[in-house]
């Protein structure tokens, strides 16, 4: 498995992990919640960066998303959220 990170100056969260079957986004902070909403606030990002309209995106990946509590243990909690990239084409 190859991964590839992108910094882009200005950003708050973690860069978006594509890997080949999934769009993934990570959110990491305090608390748990806070973590969870990024990472899918991100997730919904990408597919406006997409050109899909953002009420359309988030009801799409609270359909079909995932998520993974990635990291309990730092003093910052992980969440990933991520999304097949399978629905992704079959949607455009």
């Amino acid at each position: 498995m190859t991964f590839q990170f992108d910094v882009i100056k200005g950003r708050r969260s973690l860069a978006t992990h594509r890997e080949r079957e999934h769009i993934m986004v990570a959110g990491s902070v305090r608390p748990l919640i806070d973590a969870f909403r990024i990472a899918h606030v991100e997730l919904i990002e990408c597919w406006w960066r997409l050109r899909f309209d953002k009420i359309e995106a988030l009801q799409v990946v609270s359909q079909a998303g995932t998520a993974r509590v990635a990291n309990v243990v730092d003093p910052n909690y992980t969440v990933v959220a991520k999304f097949p990239k399978a629905l992704l084409r079959e949607a455009r």
